[in-house]
């Protein structure tokens, strides 16, 4: 059975990290990592271009938490936690597998860095420690070679190809799909 209450938020550290929500006052930040071209080039969702556009995606994020459906974290920096990096979380959870799909974002400004890998880490045992998920899945578009890299030097399989998945602004979108079990 998972675990899927999350309230009070749970506020993760790493040695460089403070994980944290993401709170209506990281507007412009939020604003900055999804109005980002680079950084959403793999991730068929619409652009968050405005204050407004901004703001729906932290009300999304939030309603998620509330209602046991996802979770996510802010990337900030640990020293100054206003300072945000991106956002990571899992972003679908499959109770009746006790599985959940992990999912991660970087300003541009902050790619090469260690972050995502470090924060990864505390992400997987947050899950498989206090949510109880026997498995986490990530899927990547399979033109991101970086997001890959990433997967594998964290321990994930390769499992599966779907080839044109989805559709995103008329291009046919394929995923791979990539698999870590807890031990």
């Amino acid at each position: 059975m998972l675990n899927l209450n999350f309230n009070p938020f749970p506020e993760l550290k790493t040695k460089r990290l403070l994980l944290r929500q993401v709170l209506p006052t990281d507007v412009d930040a939020i604003m900055k990592i999804r109005g980002n071209e680079e950084a959403m080039r793999f991730i068929p969702r619409p652009r968050a271009k405005t204050e407004e556009e901004s703001l729906a995606v932290i009300k999304m994020l939030t309603d998620g938490i509330n209602e046991g459906k996802s979770i996510n974290w802010a990337i900030s920096n640990l020293e100054n936690p206003t300072e945000i990096y991106g956002i990571m979380g899992y972003v679908n959870f499959y109770p009746e597998q006790s599985r959940a799909e992990i999912g991660y974002m970087l300003h541009p400004n902050y790619w090469g860095k260690g972050y995502v890998p470090e924060g990864i880490l505390e992400v997987e045992r947050f899950g498989f420690e206090q949510i109880n998920l026997l498995s986490i899945e990530a899927k990547i578009d399979p033109r991101n070679d970086n997001s890959r890299k990433i997967l594998i030097r964290n321990n994930y399989q390769f499992d599966r190809l779907i080839q044109k998945e989805m559709v995103f602004q008329e291009e046919e979108i394929d995923s791979e799909y990539y698999q870590k079990y807890r031990v």
